[in-house]
């Protein structure tokens, strides 16, 4: 299959946004038809998603109480545990690689950080 990028208009918000070689591949080799997407991956994520954003789970280390998500365009965020929801009986929930998370990005001084992160199970 040949790919190339392709640049859209998103139908939701009009932003233009370019459909990646790389993503092209990613959904033929996941078994999808390669088919230029309606939305730019903001507009996707809030319709799927409400206000929140979707990742996973890169790594987080307890003791250390920090780690990372990749959110769904691959890059990597930063999150510190102050910034997990917490379960109903007030303790951090279990945050494995690899597990889905819903969250915010807040603005800080070292850059965008993940917060309100919350487990997602779809």
């Amino acid at each position: 299959m040949n790919y190339r990028d392709t640049l859209i208009t998103c139908q939701e918000c009009g932003k233009q946004f370019i459909f990646t070689v790389e993503k092209q591949r990613r959904m033929d080799e996941g078994g999808l038809d390669v088919t230029p997407p309606d939305t730019c991956e903001g507009c996707t994520q809030r319709v799927n998603y409400g206000d929140k954003l979707h990742g996973r789970i890169r790594w987080f280390d307890l003791t250390k109480g920090y780690g990372f998500i990749a959110d769904d365009g691959g890059k990597e965020l930063f999150f510190h545990r102050s910034g997990v929801v917490l379960t109903d009986d007030g303790s951090l929930p279990p945050l494995e690689e690899g597990q889905e998370v819903l969250f915010e990005l807040q603005e800080t001084p070292k850059g965008p950080q993940a917060v309100h992160v919350s487990p997602y199970s779809g």
